[in-house]
């Protein structure tokens, strides 16, 4: 559960290969965990819309208005794939 999330946002990950986003049963920790595994650099960024609402990505980007990015972050040295 996403206790100090409101409903009405959610984190959105991407990488070139993989993307993941936070709802109901998966948090913040569990996605950077996930995308960590991966192996692949990625941006992180703050959507103002629940999870389970459709949008339009271009290139690895939400486009939602008041979207905000984050951060871009490598994965750490020995966990590649």
């Amino acid at each position: 559960m996403n206790e100090n999330m409101p409903d009405n946002a959610h984190f959105y990950a991407s990488s070139v290969a993989d993307w993941v986003t936070t709802n109901d049963k998966r948090d913040l920790r569990e996605l950077l965990k996930m995308m960590d595994g991966f192996g692949y650099p990625y941006n992180l960024f703050l959507v103002p819309v629940p999870h389970d609402t459709d949008y339009e990505i271009k290139m690895y980007q939400p486009q939602v208005e008041g979207t905000q990015w984050l951060g871009y972050f490598e994965t750490p040295k020995g966990k590649k794939k």
